[in-house]
């Protein structure tokens, strides 16, 4: 789950709506709002709500805008046939420098949805089996990847979060916040968490990584999904699919092509690579819309978006460890599934 960032920024560019007399398009790090016309210019200083932030009842009062939230929660909408995302503001202190995160000071929280039934199946945690690292937007953080980095482009399912891996000789499976139980009958395919162990390819190259060649910790990341799972179903009926996206080995994540070589050799699926080479946001944000690429799903679904981050590992002040997520408008503007992922 990303952080809730309400930064203290500078509008970048300001057009006129298309399609109405008394609107404009402010562009604010890497989003559009629909704003009123002449209400900002370029280069003024704004603070700038994402979507799912919340607002107190007397914030959004104070700013006009309790009509237009679903209960206190900024969303994304078409004004007049233009993308809108988020909110902004004129700051409360023209003091306050850019780049602070003035979330606090307005009460803002983070829209948490409903959390996924659990069959209480939650285990003790174990230090060395980590949960995933934490997702940005990159509409929030539109410069921590540089113009013409070498990056990786890869399609974000819309399924569950899981991790499935060996700590110190033990199998241990989870979501992205708890460790789950085996299912006490042993039917490990009736567990999202659990399922892809039951893959003969994840168990090999589990077993490869910590068996045979000793590793303590071996955590595989990918998603669940499927029947049942969220409202994308990616063409199946009454099963589960798993697509893994990242590998841990004794602390470090691996370099992409490291890891694309290992899954490829050990047959375990893979997220579908949208494309690879320099990094250019226009791109990101056009590549995050179209179909769905996973095998045997063209046509069911759309892309949800795409998930972005260096062919090798580094890390940023501002985000910790570089991975990037742009979902796709059409996603942003559909029916999509309020489960969170534990």
């Amino acid at each position: 789950m990303s952080s809730l960032v309400v930064p203290v920024t500078t509008i970048s560019k300001v057009r006129t709506h298309p399609n109405a007399d008394a609107l404009d398009i402010a562009e604010v790090l890497g989003w559009q709002v629909v704003v009123p016309r002449g209400r900002f210019s370029e280069g003024d200083k704004v603070v700038y709500f994402p979507p799912d932030s919340v607002l107190p009842l007397e914030v959004s009062g104070r700013f006009g805008v309790t009509k237009y939230l679903s209960k206190g929660r900024v969303r994304s909408a078409k004004l007049r046939g233009e993308p809108s995302f988020g909110l902004a503001v004129d700051p409360d202190d023209l003091a306050w420098l850019v780049g602070e995160n003035v979330a606090k000071h307005y009460g803002a929280t983070k829209y948490e949805p409903p959390l996924r039934p659990s069959a209480g199946d939650a285990a003790p945690n174990h230090p060395l089996f980590w949960a995933y690292t934490d997702i940005e937007n990159m509409r929030n953080f539109p410069n921590v990847l540089q113009e013409g980095e070498e990056v990786v482009i890869t399609e974000k399912v819309h399924g569950t979060n899981c991790r499935i891996g060996v700590v110190e000789g033990e199998v241990m499976a989870g979501s992205k916040g708890l460790r789950r139980k085996p299912p006490p009958d042993g039917r490990q395919e009736a567990s999202l968490y659990w399922f892809p162990y039951t893959l003969e390819p994840v168990r090999n190259l589990l077993n490869h990584l910590s068996e045979e060649q000793g590793h303590r910790q071996v955590i595989l990341f990918g998603e669940v999904y499927g029947s049942k799972v969220q409202s994308f179903t990616y063409g199946l009926q009454g099963t589960l699919g798993f697509r893994a996206f990242d590998l841990l080995v004794d602390g470090k994540y691996l370099n992409w092509h490291e890891f694309k070589r290992l899954c490829e050799q050990y047959e375990v699926p893979i997220v579908p690579t949208v494309a690879e080479g320099p990094f250019s946001l226009d791109r990101v944000r056009r590549l995050s819309n179209g179909d769905t690429l996973v095998p045997g799903a063209s046509g069911s679904n759309i892309r949800e978006g795409v998930v972005v981050k260096p062919q090798s590992e580094r890390t940023d002040p501002t985000v910790g460890r570089v991975i990037l997520k742009y979902l796709s408008d059409e996603y942003l503007f559909g029916e999509k599934t309020d489960y969170a992922e534990q």
